[in-house]
């Protein structure tokens, strides 16, 4: 038997939209969820990064691009969150429970999110 791993090779993300804390984001992704409704969701975290991807809908394009290594998301929302939690509450909202996975060893997701540290977040708050 033959085993092998071969890694993407390139990411893409076509659009994003990046919010100014962890809390700014979790206040939207709560805001969405009838108020006396129970919930859970889940988000992202690397390199000090709190995030989720979105995926275009499948098609036959994109699983041609994903086999020569190239992974594509439609949208990333992002926000800096420096320290690893594993899950975010909203006061107002107590029903509502936001899951956070640590992707820190991730081969997409951590260079992903350095990126989007390095070049989105880190060169915002130079400005």
């Amino acid at each position: 038997m033959e085993i092998e791993f071969e890694p993407y090779k390139k990411v893409t993300f076509q659009s994003y939209l990046a919010y100014e804390n962890a809390e700014a984001f979790a206040k939207i992704i709560v805001s969405a969820v009838p108020h006396e409704a129970h919930s859970q969701t889940k988000l992202f975290w690397a390199n000090g990064v709190l995030f989720r991807p979105f995926s275009h809908p499948p098609s036959e394009a994109l699983s041609s691009e994903i086999l020569k290594g190239h992974i594509i998301y439609d949208h990333v929302e992002f926000a800096p969150m420096a320290e690893y939690k594993s899950e975010l509450k909203i006061v107002e909202r107590p029903l509502v429970l936001i899951n956070i996975l640590n992707v820190s060893n991730h081969v997409v997701f951590d260079p992903l999110s350095k990126w989007i540290h390095d070049k989105l977040i880190a060169k915002k708050s130079l400005k």
